[in-house]
């Protein structure tokens, strides 16, 4: 139980994993289906839909569930992590005000540990919004 009271914030990478992990089973189903769908099309001798081949052939990963996709003065589409830059700055204040206060009781190490997670995890976003911000994509 000491383990459990000591390590609890673990559940927070392991919940992302977790569902990382649903969400590229996701990907793959999807993908079976479509698949499923040609078979259907070739069994009964019709030519499949143009744009369900062509769905076949464009990346699910280009989009990021993490990012808003915005039009740009430039005119092109950028990222931004606002979003997470603000999420994970307040995480990181919030444990590290739990920490100083001391209001779990004596892990007030463990409380600026995530803190400096959460604030890594903050910084990292906000430099990789601000580094693709000016990068086109095409």
């Amino acid at each position: 139980m000491d383990f459990l009271f000591h390590y609890w914030w673990l559940l927070f990478p392991l919940g992302w994993f977790i569902a990382a992990g649903w969400g590229s089973f996701m990907r793959y189903k999807r993908h079976q289906a479509k698949i499923d769908l040609l078979k259907t099309y070739t069994a009964a001798g019709r030519e499949p839909p143009a744009e369900l081949i062509a769905s076949l052939d464009k990346s699910e990963d280009d989009h990021n569930e993490w990012h808003d996709t915005e039009k740009g003065s430039s005119g092109h589409a950028s990222s931004s992590n606002a979003f997470l830059v603000i999420l994970f700055a307040g995480l990181a204040g919030v444990f590290a005000y739990t920490g100083y206060a001391g209001l779990l009781g004596d892990i007030r190490e463990e409380m600026y540990f995530v803190a400096m997670i959460m604030g890594v995890l903050c910084l990292a976003f906000l430099v990789g919004g601000l580094f693709r911000g000016g990068r086109r994509r095409d």
